[in-house]
């Protein structure tokens, strides 16, 4: 399967297949994170998640983002993929994986894709209360 290196859409791809479509013997480490909705009393018992996405912009966005992160932290490859529209709690919404030499690296480098995704990448969430409110995020 061929698995793309940024994906925004509503397809989800085996976790499986995402870790074995790269290969490089020279990586000794790949690190994953998973972003998951949750529903917690401080949250206000979320029941789900409704994502938008400029796909095009968060694509170019994303892949700036993975090519910095190959240039600040030396990592070898990275994928991040990220659902739209409703996402229930516990199904997963948010993937990026790292593939570097060392832990270390792959560790820094998993972070900072993330957290500039999060912050720069044009994706919303409203999420959705139990309670039938809604907010946009």
């Amino acid at each position: 399967m061929n698995i793309p290196e940024v994906y925004i859409g509503e397809k989800w791809f085996d976790i499986n297949e995402i870790i074995n479509s790269y290969k490089d013997k020279t990586c000794g480490a790949v690190d994953i994170f998973l972003g998951i909705p949750r529903s917690a009393p401080e949250d206000g018992d979320v029941k789900e998640l409704h994502y938008e996405a400029y796909i095009s912009m968060a694509e170019k966005v994303i892949k700036e983002i993975i090519q910095e992160a190959k240039e600040k932290f030396g990592i070898k490859h990275a994928i991040v993929h990220h659902r739209t529209g409703v996402v229930p709690v516990l199904v997963p919404s948010f993937l990026v994986v790292v593939w570097a030499g060392h832990r270390q690296e792959a560790f820094e480098a998993c972070r900072y894709i993330v957290d500039e995704t999060k912050a720069r990448a044009p994706i919303w969430k409203k999420e959705v209360f139990k309670t039938g409110e809604e907010s946009w995020k």
